[in-house]
């Protein structure tokens, strides 16, 4: 008899410990989950929805290498606000507020190919940054800089793919 009541204990912790981790993880996805529609929402603004336009079609004949100031005028501050923007989700990413695998899935695309346009940019941005003596020069767009290295070792069609509801054959 005791070695039945041992064993149902035993079994009992186990489901209480597997409740517990699966109670947990419902309790982190319902914190995440509003941030992620936020995310994604302002990600399709009709503001930054043109920014990554202007960046796609017209960052060719900026001259990248005097960081933003090689910007005209009037794209200037939507370039900005996008990077900040992928700056942002990256220190979510990084902090550990959001996973990457939904970023990557949803965003992925987009992230590596503004960072990969905008990257002489941010190098030249930091480079003046530097020579004008600001503090933590190398940090900016630093977040950017991560979430896409994360995004390139996890890119949206190996997040999808990995996830238990994906159905669509990779492309």
């Amino acid at each position: 008899m005791e070695i039945a009541a041992v064993l149902v204990s035993v079994v009992a912790l186990g489901v209480s410990a597997l409740v517990s981790v699966r109670q947990l993880r419902l309790t982190e996805h319902a914190n995440t989950l509003p941030v992620l529609v936020d995310l994604f929402r302002e990600h399709r603004s009709v503001r930054l929805a043109r920014a990554r336009q202007v960046v796609y079609e017209q960052s060719p004949a900026w001259d990248l290498s005097a960081g933003l100031e090689g910007l005209p005028e009037s794209e200037r501050d939507l370039v900005r606000e996008l990077a900040w923007f992928y700056d942002n989700l990256g220190a979510l990413v990084t902090h550990g507020v959001v996973d990457i695998e939904p970023v990557s899935g949803y965003l992925g695309g987009s992230v590596i190919s503004v960072w990969e346009r905008l990257e002489p940019l941010v190098r030249a941005e930091r480079a003046k940054r530097t020579r004008n003596n600001l503090p933590d020069p190398n940090r900016w767009q630093e977040c950017f800089e991560n979430l896409y290295h994360l995004v390139r070792e996890i890119p949206a069609d190996k997040a999808r793919a990995e996830t238990n509801l994906w159905r669509l054959a990779r492309s």
